[in-house]
């Protein structure tokens, strides 16, 4: 009876202490999430619900000790996460303060994802995928074939489809990680190698979309994952029908369900049909007969590294590696052709008046009107990318740069970037 007695006390007591101390509990912080994965939503379109500020203050610095290659992504009250090379998941409050911060003892190399119950995936350089709850609370891993560069994406039924540099994309259980299916692409001509570094993207009727890097295609999957629906193939180069291109940046579907793609070794965007892969228009931007007028001087050849962008009139914005940002309008006519800065390599967002924001490879963020007038101009003093709206008049950078083999003790940065004035609502 004692031995029962002391039982009873003790689970009342752990109880009570539990109640008390919700860390001791595991909670997710469900709700829809502000800018759920790398490039807003799992259409990677760019385009946030919020309006950007129009001047940059740096208002607060957060450090971590690794660079910061993926984007930052913000939850369903505000919370921003940050994956890092230092093998760290970071929590931080809209006002940069840290929540909390878990260690995985891997480099991680993609954008964290979030689910609608708040938890997050996100893959690392070990070739394992981790879900953690919005707490910081490590809930399961599971291992793929390689490094896990690609965002996770998920969808509405709480499937992950993970990417992997062994050229698998696997779907997963959101609950416990189970592997539900995989596939492996092909690679190019059914060349031995293959490898997936760009982020799947979900269309509007749940169909995934998913490139190899060394294959000039893009493959459409069912989710349910019974065989491919669809394999867009790119064209050769003209010049050189022995060189292809290749698709480094994710796919973006728009609002009415088109595919656009950039790739490396082609300086060209294209459009692409839903229902059946047909490409439905691409445009070179360094073909000469393109009557932009405000090319300096025409670049030959470049590579898409990063994603368009698609502004709330349907607008696309794409760059390549030189200083040049082009907005084409849906039909394929290209409206603007404009150079910022002076290397180039942006990564873009675009809010919900149509402002764009674009970060480059010289250390500044550039604020651009719709017309492509340069707005303001921020100068970090790192290398930052993918630009965050985490909420109206507040933007959040992060610095890509590897700054561990450097003689000074300098640490990458999390800048939140705010102004008092902000676009019209």
């Amino acid at each position: 009876m004692r031995s029962k007695r002391i039982d009873i006390l003790l689970f009342s007591f752990v109880f009570a202490l539990v109640a008390a101390f919700p860390l001791f509990a595991h909670q997710d912080v469900a709700g829809e999430p502000k800018w759920p994965s790398l490039g807003g939503d799992y259409r990677r379109s760019g385009l946030s619900a919020d309006a950007g500020p129009l001047t940059c203050e740096i208002q607060w610095k957060f450090e971590t000790d690794g660079a910061i290659v993926g984007s930052t992504t913000v939850g369903a009250e505000g919370r921003i996460y940050v994956a890092c090379e230092d093998g760290k998941l970071y929590a931080l409050s809209l006002e940069g303060a840290s929540l909390w911060t878990l260690d995985v003892n891997t480099p991680l190399v993609s954008a964290p994802s979030i689910g609608s119950d708040g938890s997050l995936y996100v893959g690392g350089k070990s070739g394992r995928v981790y879900a953690v709850a919005s707490d910081g609370y490590l809930r399961w891993s599971h291992a793929t074939g390689g490094a896990v560069y690609s965002s996770p994406a998920v969808d509405a039924n709480g499937t992950v489809y993970v990417g992997s540099v062994d050229g698998t994309l696997s779907a997963l259980s959101a609950a416990d990680g189970a592997l539900l299916w995989m596939c492996m692409l092909r690679g190019y001509q059914a060349a031995s190698r293959s490898a997936i570094f760009a982020s799947p993207s979900i269309g509007l009727d749940g169909t995934i979309y998913i490139g190899d890097l060394y294959e000039p295609a893009l493959y459409a999957l069912p989710p349910a994952g019974a065989g491919i629906k669809w394999l867009c193939r790119f064209p050769a180069d003209v010049n050189d029908p022995n060189t292809h291109a290749w698709p480094f940046a994710s796919p973006v579907v728009a609002a009415d369900g088109t595919i656009y793609q950039t790739l490396l070794y082609d300086r060209s965007l294209h459009a692409i049909e839903p229902a059946n892969g047909r490409i439905r228009w691409s445009v070179r931007f360094s073909d000469p007969a393109i009557p932009v007028g405000e090319y300096e001087t025409i670049p030959a050849n470049g590579d898409g590294w990063s994603e368009p962008v698609v502004g709330p009139d349907g607008t696309i914005y794409v760059c390549f590696d030189d200083p040049y940002i082009h907005a084409v309008d849906p039909s394929g006519t290209v409206k603007w052709a404009k150079s910022f800065g002076q290397v180039g390599g942006f990564t873009m967002t675009v809010d919900k008046t149509g402002t764009l924001y674009a970060a480059c490879d010289d250390g500044c963020l550039y604020v651009i009107a719709s017309d492509g007038t340069e707005l303001s101009c921020c100068q970090t003093g790192g290398w930052p990318a993918y630009p965050v709206i985490a909420a109206d008049g507040l933007l959040i950078l992060a610095d890509s740069r590897d700054y561990s083999f450097l003689a000074e003790p300098k640490k990458n940065t999390v800048w939140g970037i705010s102004a008092s004035v902000v676009a019209e609502r």
